[in-house]
């Protein structure tokens, strides 16, 4: 017997959308106007029901009264949530979000706890597993950490003639700095692994949906479904150009004479798609040789070219990409007529996750321009970006000249 249970004569519905609950990571289950639990998933079952004893948080159980008892795993680490969920299926709230811990066979692990009306009466609780997200947090933290020690390193490299207690300091400075670094390692595999197989699993979940039901869907479940696989895509890459941009500390780039002109045929090679789709004009000059990493380099051209590709608004791309020798060093430029970078957004648009006015209409993680700044920062040039008078934008870069 399917544990959705249904008022509806159409058992091929109520089975497609239990697949649908199964399918998914949280913990969900449903309850009527007075707290009884009709309906739940799988996840529910394995999670909540059977850590909390086999007579608990069962179908046909009111919720409130298996809250509080001894074996029940909220007892302890929500106690005050039934308040919350009551309110939420009074109609007196719109929802209800509480985040706790708790020891499960794993260790420690985070969860968030919600409660959402529903609209013939009733309430979903979802119970979900955030122990990633308090991953990703971490690595947060920890960068922010990184970065100051870094900070503090520099400061520290003009003691290396002061006496003897200052050297001691950067020495200190220099091992915490080290362990820190090792720990930033560390986080980017934790998030590698917690955050790269859920995705995954939900992808092809939904891929089963949709050829074993899909037929049997109306379109607003075909709509909710089509949502969710683009939702995990989208994360996907998120993860992908997040751990792109956390590994780019773990190496030195291998500086050698690297030359620019076959950086940038490499680079409009790798987007040969997304120019032919758009039907680009990429104009370039002659580009000198410089000292510096070839693959990072390539990353700077690709975000720079992509993102003119990407914000071209309703013209045809026009890009142009030139260098000016200055005294001892290159300005790169690189030019489009897209739909440029509003006045508010050019001090900040090169730091992480942000984006410019538009990100609604143009798709994007707001890391590539992040990426570009931290490689010409460790080339020892710097980016910017100006607003030409006749619209469009022109990025520009420098990087050292050869001696």
């Amino acid at each position: 017997m399917p544990i959705l249970r249904s008022t509806c004569d159409d058992m091929t519905e109520t089975l497609a959308c239990q697949s649908v609950l199964d399918a998914m990571n949280a913990q969900i289950a449903i309850l009527d106007r007075n707290g009884v639990i009709v309906a739940a998933n799988r996840a529910w079952f394995r999670s909540v029901a059977a850590r909390s004893g086999d007579r608990l948080f069962r179908i046909g159980a009111h919720y409130r009264n298996d809250w509080t008892c001894e074996q029940s795993v909220f007892a302890a680490v929500a106690p005050d949530a039934p308040a919350g969920i009551d309110a939420v299926l009074r109609g007196e709230r719109s929802s209800f979000v509480q985040e706790y811990a708790r020891q499960t066979t794993d260790g420690e692990r985070w969860f968030r706890l919600e409660a959402l009306p529903l609209r013939q009466g009733g309430a979903v609780i979802a119970n979900t597993d955030i122990t990633a997200q308090q991953a990703i947090d971490a690595l947060d933290r920890l960068r922010a950490q990184y970065q100051r020690l870094q900070n503090r390193m520099r400061r520290r490299r003009r003691l290396v003639h002061a006496p003897r207690q200052s050297l001691r300091l950067l020495i200190e400075q220099t091992t915490r700095l080290a362990r820190a670094n090792t720990e930033l390692q560390q986080f980017t595999s934790i998030v590698s692994h917690e955050l790269r197989e859920p995705l995954r699993m939900i992808t092809s979940f939904l891929d089963l949906l949709r050829r074993h039901y899909g037929e049997q869907m109306d379109e607003r479940a075909k709509e909710y479904v089509t949502y969710a696989h683009d939702g995990a895509l989208r994360m996907q890459s998120l993860i992908d150009k997040l751990l792109a941009y956390a590994r780019l500390d773990q190496h030195r780039p291998a500086m050698r004479p690297v030359d620019c002109n076959d950086v940038l045929a490499r680079a409009i090679g790798m987007l040969q798609v997304a120019i032919a789709e758009s039907q680009a004009e990429i104009a370039f000059e002659p580009l000198p040789v410089v000292l510096g990493d070839d693959v990072e380099l390539g990353l700077v051209f690709r975000n720079l070219i992509s993102n003119a590709i990407k914000f071209r608004g309703d013209e045809r791309p026009r890009i142009s990409i030139s260098a000016q020798l200055r005294t001892n060093e290159w300005l790169f430029m690189v030019r489009d007529h897209g739909v440029g970078i509003p006045a508010e957004d050019v001090e900040r648009i090169f730091n992480i996750f942000v984006r410019g006015q538009r990100r609604h209409q143009y798709p994007g993680s707001g890391i590539g321009l992040a990426i570009c700044r931290k490689v010409i920062t460790r080339h020892g040039g710097r980016i910017w970006v100006e607003r030409p008078a006749d619209g469009g934008a022109l990025f520009c870069f420098t990087l050292p000249a050869l001696p």
